[in-house]
Order: C-alpha cells, then sequence, then structure tokens
C-alpha cells in the first residue's frame, strides 16, 4: 500500500467517524427533545385523555369547564393541575396501561377515596384553621359549621367531590341550607 492510499483511508476513517459522533449527538438531541416534550405535554390535564384514557373526557372537560359548582374549577383557576393531586407512580401508570390494553375497567371510572385531611391539609394546599373560618357563617343554620362539627374532623371525601356535585353529609340527619350547587345526602 502506497502513502497515498493510506493517508486516503485515514481520512476516509476520520470522516465516518466524524459522520458517526454527529449522527449520535442528533440522536441524542432528539431523545431529549422527545422525552422533555413527553413530560412537559404529560403534565397537562389535557393529555390523561388525548391518548388512552377517554374514561378521563369527564374529568378533563370538568377541569377546562369553568362550572363554578365543581371544586376542579376553583382548583383550575389557582393553576392546580391534574398530576399536582395524582401523582403518576410508574407501577400504577403500568397497572393501568394493562387494564386499558385489555379493555379491563369501568367507564365512568371508580371513584377514588384519597381527599383525606392528611391529604388536602398538607403544605401549600388547605389549612384547616382557614377552612373553619370562613365556614364559620356560610348560612347554614345556628352554629352552622361543617368543619367545626361534633363529628370532629371528617375525611374531605365526605362532603367534597372534586369532578361531581358536593354532598352536604350533616344534612344526613340535620335540615341545613345548602350552598349553591350542594345536593343532600339522599339525593
Amino acid at each position: 500500500m502506497s502513502d497515498t492510499e493510506a493517508l486516503m483511508g485515514s481520512v476516509k476513517f476520520k470522516k465516518s467517524r466524524k459522520r458517526l459522533w454527529i449522527t449520535l449527538g442528533i440522536i441524542i438531541i432528539v431523545v431529549v427533545a422527545l422525552v422533555g416534550g413527553f413530560f412537559y405535554l404529560h403534565s397537562k390535564p389535557s393529555f390523561c385523555n388525548a391518548i388512552c384514557h377517554s374514561p378521563m373526557n369527564a374529568y378533563v372537560n370538568g377541569y377546562y369547564g369553568n362550572d363554578g359548582k365543581l371544586l376542579i374549577t376553583a382548583h383550575a383557576d389557582n393553576g392546580v393541575s391534574c398530576l399536582d393531586c395524582h401523582e403518576p407512580a410508574l407501577s400504577e401508570q403500568l397497572a393501568e396501561a394493562g387494564k386499558w390494553v385489555t379493555g379491563n375497567f369501568n367507564d365512568p371510572l371508580e371513584g377514588r377515596k384519597f381527599a383525606t385531611p392528611k391529604f388536602c391539609l398538607q403544605e401549600g394546599c388547605h389549612n384547616y384553621d382557614d377552612v373553619t373560618k370562613a365556614t364559620g357563617d356560610y348560612g347554614g343554620g345556628e352554629n352552622a359549621n361543617p368543619h367545626s362539627s361534633h363529628q370532629g374532623v371528617m375525611n374531605c371525601y365526605e362532603c367534597h367531590s372534586m369532578h361531581g356535585t358536593s354532598t352536604l353529609f350533616c344534612n344526613s340527619c340535620h335540615s341545613w341550607e345548602l350552598p349553591e350547587g350542594w345536593k343532600n345526602p339522599d339525593n
């Protein structure tokens, strides 16, 4: 092999090595952009029903529906998104994906009862003293404060429905005036 042939082989090797690094760099940039885009879109409420969760349509529509009777509207108005409360655990998402693929799910979805004081009263969400003050004279009747009652601190979901009509649990026994948009337990 002549010196010229050796030099040409070396140049070709350097060019193909440079192309390899450029190609790898482009692939890495594309993958990072796709992953970043996925996580950005995944944080938006509209993602929940865009691809696979058609049973989520009512919930997402409620989020964007601006219905003042739904608690989700107040949360949406304050910039709280679905994933602020429904933290996506990988194991749960894989299980849900399996149910979706096999069609093994209920529509409408079964409501989850995770709205407990421990969950709702955590740092950065609700403060029980503030909630109690806000409902001190809501118009339900004499000494009517559902957040300061003989029942003690109850699970929030007993009354509050994020995506549906809230129920005044106290009216299981009492006949208090209903807040606008609420219903009695027997309805």
